[in-house]
C-alpha cells in the first residue's frame, strides 16, 4: 500500500512538474501587430482588431479596445458628436510648438477607464488602458479641418489584470500600444482603419503554491 501511494504521488509530481514547465513556456515579453477598424462616431467606441503578426500564441486572434462614451452626444448625430469630442478632448490640448492636438481617454477624462482585450484559441488577456490620439495641424491655423482628421497617431498604456483564461490564466502585467488611424472619408465620418503594435510584459500572478520537492513527498510516507 505504501509503495502504491508513493507511485501515485510520483506520477502526480511528474504532472505538476509538467504543468510548471508549460507555464514557464509562456513568454514574459510579448510583441504583436494588430490591424482593424474603429469609429468614434459609433457608441460605444470600439476598436475591433486582429492580431496579424508577432507573438505566436496570439496571431490570428483578436485585439479590442473600448472607450466609455457616457455623456457624449448620441451617435445618431455624428456632427454633434464630433463637435463635442473636438471641444472636450482636442481643442483644449493644442500644442502650438508642435502644431498638434492630443486627446486623452484614460478614466479621468471619461466616465471609466478604457478596457482592452486580446485572445486566441490559446487563451485571453484583458484589462484597462489609456489612449492618446494626436492630430497634426498641417496648415498651422489652430482649427481641426476634415482632411486633418484623415490621419491620427495613437499611443497608450495597458494593464493586464489577473482574469485571463487558457494559457494566460492567473497572469498579470503591464504594456503599451501605439499606431496610427487612417480615414478615407472624414467628411462623412466613415470608419477609421487602424494599425499598431502592442507590447506586453506579463508574469504568473496566481497565488503561490507551497514549494514541493520529491524528497518532501517521500518523507511524508516513510
Amino acid at each position: 500500500m505504501k509503495k502504491t501511494v508513493i507511485r501515485f504521488l510520483a506520477c502526480s509530481f511528474v504532472l505538476v512538474i509538467g504543468a510548471i514547465t508549460a507555464i514557464a513556456a509562456i513568454p514574459s515579453h510579448m510583441v504583436f501587430d494588430v490591424t482593424g477598424t474603429t469609429n468614434f462616431m459609433t457608441s460605444p467606441v470600439f476598436f475591433d482588431g486582429t492580431v496579424t503578426a508577432g507573438e505566436p500564441l496570439l496571431v490570428g486572434g483578436y485585439w479590442t479596445l473600448t472607450i466609455d462614451d457616457t455623456g457624449w452626444p448620441a451617435d445618431t448625430d455624428p456632427q454633434a458628436r464630433w463637435d463635442y469630442i473636438a471641444a472636450t478632448y482636442y481643442d483644449p490640448n493644442y500644442d502650438p510648438s508642435s502644431f498638434s492636438w492630443t486627446a486623452t481617454f484614460d478614466g479621468t477624462t471619461t466616465a471609466s477607464p478604457p478596457n482592452w482585450g486580446a485572445g486566441s484559441a490559446a487563451g485571453t488577456l484583458s484589462g484597462t488602458a489609456t489612449l492618446q490620439m494626436t492630430i497634426t495641424d498641417f496648415d498651422f491655423d489652430g482649427v481641426i479641418d476634415p482632411d486633418e482628421r484623415a490621419f491620427n497617431v495613437y499611443s497608450g498604456t495597458l494593464i493586464v489584470v489577473k482574469n485571463g483564461e487558457g494559457v494566460f490564466a492567473g497572469h498579470c502585467g503591464l504594456g503599451s500600444h501605439s499606431g496610427y488611424l487612417d480615414n478615407s472619408d472624414p467628411m462623412n465620418f466613415v470608419d477609421d482603419d487602424f494599425a499598431g503594435t502592442t507590447v506586453l510584459d506579463v508574469e504568473d500572478c496566481s497565488v503561490p503554491v507551497e514549494e514541493v520537492t520529491w524528497g518532501h513527498i517521500k518523507s511524508k510516507y516513510r
